[in-house]
């Protein structure tokens, strides 16, 4: 009787942590889908803004900053600049709705002429892919996993 106790708890210790360990892959299964489409954002934006080179400074954006109305569909219009990205900034925050309170910041690097900085951030409590700050480029807020692009339009 004894003996099957014991086999019985071993048996549950053993379930027990197989199912903590594939709980943990499901949540860093999450985290890779969610890098990817940080990565998808980011690498769409930057083409972009490699297109539109010219009105790089119609791009910038701080963390939080809300996205105006889609008023123009360069898509099926002609778009001067100017609108172009505002257009390419509403279809970045359209991508954004598939993360978790996903948001974006675009700036400039203070370091180098024609380098930019690409930062999408989720929510992730755990912090599982932070980035660490650079002198010039905006932090990842907290309780929130970052992807940063960092590139020449030069």
């Amino acid at each position: 009787m004894l003996e099957s106790l014991v086999a019985m708890l071993i048996l549950t210790a053993g379930v027990l942590s197989l199912l903590w360990m594939h709980q943990r892959a499901l949540v860093m299964q999450r985290q890779q889908i969610y890098r990817d489409q940080a990565m998808h954002v980011a690498d769409n934006l930057q083409q972009r803004m490699l297109i539109n080179a010219a009105h790089a400074s119609g791009y910038v954006r701080a963390w939080g900053a809300p996205s105006g109305p889609a008023v123009f569909d360069c898509a099926t219009s002609t778009c001067d600049r100017a609108q172009l990205s505002e257009w390419d900034l509403q279809q970045a925050h359209t991508a954004l709705k598939h993360l978790p309170q996903g948001d974006i910041s675009i700036a400039p690097l203070q370091t180098g002429t024609g380098w930019w900085a690409i930062t999408v951030a989720w929510r992730d409590t755990d912090e599982t892919f932070r980035i660490n700050a650079t002198s010039d480029s905006p932090a990842c807020p907290i309780e929130k996993s970052c992807w940063r692009l960092v590139f020449s339009l030069a």
